[in-house]
């Protein structure tokens, strides 16, 4: 079959989950997809928990290559490490707590058959194990699962925790920005790179299915986004200062001397809006699960309170 002529190199950066990623490995380990054409490239971002003595005996049926940073770099420059080292045509990009059904890397490689010059994302999914909360269920009813699988679909919903991309795109774009050091936005700045400098589309692969095992509670996932307001947010938006829109944050910003009378309304409103007071009341009813798809613009909420805090933090602190 024409897909399965496509070698696939998996790209997976790791930092202090050697529990989860042997997990990550296992299943990966009983793909539908051909071994020989497949390589799977862990790169351990100096996690100093035993991970790298955990991949010496691994047993799989494909090509492992184990690489080890010296220091902690951060997730971009783990994943630059292990696309260097690729001979892949087709570089898929997994996170180390990520399950991929039998049949990921094949839907995969036959979305970039059937989709040529695109990116694909898959179907992340929260582990039925975990057990149901709205957390979950917020997440699992995010991104590209509001849209019709096979669709072109927005750069911003470009996540590396199941997704994959042509190696030469990659290459062509410049790799992942490795100044990106904390907690996100580093897959969605180089989705904009891909899109603007090669001209990729994104589509979404509903078969291709990876079971996220790490559990997340409400407090943790709003305490993630505030640290990415704070950092890699404005970060991104400095870089790309013409998808501010686009990503639905403008009125979260700290109020600017060019904002138009319009902006500063909007932002001052935001500011009151996402006041303390109210954002915790969103919280403690956000996390009932009585209310169930309601408390989704509930976390939307809290997310956009999060960032606006973070953000207002590296105002403050002169790094926006």
């Amino acid at each position: 079959m024409a897909d399965q002529a496509r070698t696939v190199s998996v790209v997976i950066p790791t930092y202090r989950k050697s529990a989860l990623l042997s997990q990550t490995l296992a299943a990966l380990a009983d793909q539908t997809y051909p071994a020989d054409a497949t390589e799977v490239i862990v790169v351990d971002d100096c996690s100093g928990d035993g991970t790298s003595e955990i991949l010496k005996n691994v047993s799989a049926p494909w090509r492992l290559v184990s690489l080890v940073h010296d220091e902690n770099r951060g997730r971009a420059a783990a994943r630059n490490t292990g696309v260097r080292a690729a001979d892949g045509q087709i570089i898929v990009f997994l996170d180390d707590d990520m399950r991929a059904v039998p049949s990921l890397l094949s839907d995969h490689a036959r979305y970039h058959v059937v989709h040529a010059n695109s990116a694909i994302i898959g179907n992340a999914l929260t582990a039925p194990e975990l057990g149901p909360s709205p957390v979950f269920r917020y997440l699992d009813s995010r991104g590209v699962h509001k849209l019709a699988p096979g669709s072109i679909v927005p750069a911003r919903y470009f996540s590396t925790n199941n997704s994959s991309v042509p190696r030469d795109a990659l290459l062509q774009a410049g790799l992942f920005d490795e100044t990106f050091r904390s907690y996100g936005f580093e897959d969605t700045e180089i989705a904009f790179r891909l899109e603007d400098v090669t001209g990729l589309e994104f589509r979404y692969c509903a078969e291709a299915i990876a079971y996220h095992t790490h559990s997340h509670t409400l407090r943790e996932l709003l305490m993630k986004r505030e640290e990415a307001g704070r950092s890699s947010l404005g970060h991104l938006l400095t870089k790309h200062p013409d998808r501010v829109r686009e990503l639905s944050v403008e009125a979260l910003m700290p109020l600017a001397h060019d904002d138009s009378p319009l902006l500063r309304l909007r932002k001052r409103a935001s500011r009151v809006l996402l006041a303390a007071p109210f954002e915790t009341l969103g919280a403690s009813l956000a996390g009932t699960r009585w209310l169930g798809p309601l408390a989704h613009p509930l976390i939307d909420y809290l997310i956009a309170a999060a960032y606006r805090r973070g953000l207002a933090q590296a105002a403050s602190s002169g790094s926006l």
